[in-house]
């Protein structure tokens, strides 16, 4: 969700917080001391689990409480009636019970969202493990060029007189070489990063070139050809690019471990991304491997599900949940002739997409 749309909503929050506090505030007032009308002031204590942290939280609860002592006194009747005491007694317990248990389920969602994100950390991990010799064989590639270019430098500097115009290409050769491996190691190094998921506007397209920059030497190595027909005009989606090229990485090493046993003609990854309607973007990935049976479909993004030897499992299972925190959906289908589909579509607007993807999944359960 865009700042500008959560400091809205936060606002919105506080005034509702507040008017509601007032209201019953003047039922409390207004309504005789043996009936605690401030035991309603829970809604305002569970509303204010929604904007604030446990230190406001529990300020809230305590303004509540006041407030809740200047309604008995001003109250109609016998405030210090045994019914009237009681009654407030267990407002009191009310809030403070309320309180407590908001507070414990928000401990429960952070350490949740903190084992997600272990998770999905780890499975960054395991990945880049996976591509050990193509990320080692993407380094000794410019680090062999820097050793060449150097070497020439050298004999044009050593030349009488010495050839500067030459020597200059040679060291122009070495910084381009130099900044390639830096590229490399700054994506190897976000990718293990633990950081939290940061929304910011993407072009889906610069993703996909910087996850194929990854995995280059592994399509290489087995042999595997790249067609990519990128929309030009592709419109830009509120993401994390750590996460979403992890899902793209995912797919594409799925592509790849699909068609090893392939005839060499056919191995091929055919990558699509394109605008959808006025309120979306998709990315396909279609491989032409042994593709997936109509179990497999259906069992493809549950955890612990694999086709491969030694595979955990997790890997399309972490990657839509990843798509559905950015209101999206991720879905795989069987080719026609071979190999499989995953598309994953991801919305333009963040709360848009949020209901789109909620009814997804509705259907998807009927």
């Amino acid at each position: 969700m865009p700042i500008s749309a959560i400091a809205k909503s936060r606002r919105f929050y506080i005034a509702a917080s507040v008017v509601a506090a007032l209201v019953i505030l003047a039922l409390d007032v207004h309504t005789d001391a043996d009936i605690d009308a401030g035991v309603l002031y829970i809604v305002v204590v569970f509303m204010s689990i929604s904007f604030c942290d446990t230190r406001g939280v529990i300020i809230v609860a305590l303004c509540c409480a006041i407030l809740s002592l200047i309604g008995w006194y001003l109250s109609p009747g016998d405030i210090w009636g045994a019914p009237a005491i009681v009654n407030r007694l267990l407002g009191f317990l009310a809030v403070g019970f309320t309180t407590y248990l908001g507070l414990k389920d928000r401990m429960a969602h952070i350490e949740l969202q903190e084992a997600w994100t272990q998770l999905a950390r780890a499975n960054r991990v395991a990945t880049v493990g996976e591509l050990t010799s193509s990320i080692a064989h993407e380094i000794k590639q410019p680090i062999t060029g820097i050793i060449n270019d150097a070497s020439v430098a050298l004999n044009w500097l050593a030349a009488q007189p010495p050839v500067l115009h030459d020597m200059k290409e040679a060291l122009e050769g070495i910084v381009s070489a130099a900044e390639r491996a830096n590229e490399v190691m700054d994506g190897i190094r976000a990718l293990v990063k633990k950081e939290p998921m940061r929304k910011v506007l993407l072009n889906l397209n610069d993703v996909i070139a910087e996850v194929l920059l990854f995995c280059h030497s592994e399509l290489q190595q087995n042999r595997i050809s790249v067609q990519t027909h990128l929309a030009t005009d592709l419109r830009p989606v509120p993401g994390d690019r750590i996460h979403l090229q992890q899902v793209l990485l995912n797919l594409i090493l799925n592509a790849v471990e699909s068609m090893r046993e392939s005839d060499a003609g056919r191995r091929k990854v055919v990558i699509i991304s394109k605008n959808e309607g006025s309120n979306g973007v998709v990315v396909t990935i279609r491989d032409f491997g042994q593709g997936l049976s109509a179990d497999d479909c259906a069992k493809v993004f549950t955890a612990f599900y694999t086709s491969k030897p030694g595979g955990m499992g997790m890997g399309l299972t972490i990657s839509r949940s990843i798509v559905e925190r950015h209101a999206g959906r991720l879905s795989a289908i069987q080719n026609e002739g071979s190999g499989a589909t995953f598309q994953m579509w991801l919305p333009i607007d963040s709360q848009a997409g949020s209901v789109a993807s909620q009814l997804h999944r509705l259907k998807s359960d009927v």
